[in-house]
């Protein structure tokens, strides 16, 4: 999904300073300080944006294991109760039986909802790049991006580079010319801390670990002072 709309429509507005007392508030009746950053806008709304279409997704593939269980749970009821069996034997040996098929369809959903979360990740760290180049202006490698942040008060998040080796994983995988995991775990061992090789199972807690940490690494929120 790309976000670079708002950023093409909000980037002549940049930063608005209004002080207190000025000539613009008096005539609107307003009595407080404030500055309105639409950098600040455009790139929360991109991450909110993103989240909604997370949940959407999270949402359908939940349900989805919901209606299987019920359908395995009613199966198995009718079963006890001298219902058909539904499945295949052969020379006194079952193939398969509608049980076995309701839990590849739930491995299989689980699955997908692994691939929604991978990918809302990557998202969300691509959403940060492409949003740092635009203040920049100029596409950069993550080291000039983190620092053009760093030095205009935009975070960045101290986890922001654990994040861009968590999306890089997830992107490139294991077979990757860089072992991003690995470098993941060598440096930021708090980070998502999992066991084994691979990081997988990918749970909501982390996905809201990630979102916060893209948040923290753009424009603050607009100051209001009375």
């Amino acid at each position: 999904m790309r976000l670079s709309f708002l950023h093409t429509q909000l980037s002549a507005l940049k930063v608005w300073n209004v002080p207190a007392n000025s000539e613009y508030q008096q005539k609107a009746g307003i009595m407080a300080a404030f500055s309105f950053d639409a950098r600040h806008f455009a790139f929360g709304h991109g991450v909110r944006l993103l989240k909604r279409g997370y949940e959407a997704a999270r949402d359908a593939l939940l349900g989805e294991v919901e209606r299987i269980r019920t359908e395995a749970s009613a199966y198995e009821e009718d079963l006890a109760n001298g219902g058909d069996w539904v499945g295949e034997r052969e020379d006194g040996h079952i193939l398969w039986e509608q049980s076995q098929i309701y839990d590849a369809e739930i491995d299989d959903t689980h699955h997908a909802l692994y691939e929604v979360r991978r990918a809302f990740i990557i998202a969300l760290f691509h959403h940060w790049e492409r949003s740092a180049a635009s203040w920049l202006g100029e596409d950069a490698g993550h080291a000039k991006l983190e620092q053009f942040c760093a030095d205009n008060g935009f975070g960045p998040a101290p986890d922001l580079d654990a994040v861009r080796h968590l999306a890089n994983h997830l992107k490139h995988g294991p077979a990757s010319r860089s072992p991003w995991l690995d470098k993941m775990r060598e440096k930021y061992p708090l980070f998502m801390p999992r066991e084994g090789t691979f990081v997988f199972g990918l749970s909501d807690d982390d996905i809201e670990a990630v979102a916060a940490v893209i948040l923290a690494s753009g424009p603050p929120e607009p100051r209001f002072e009375i």
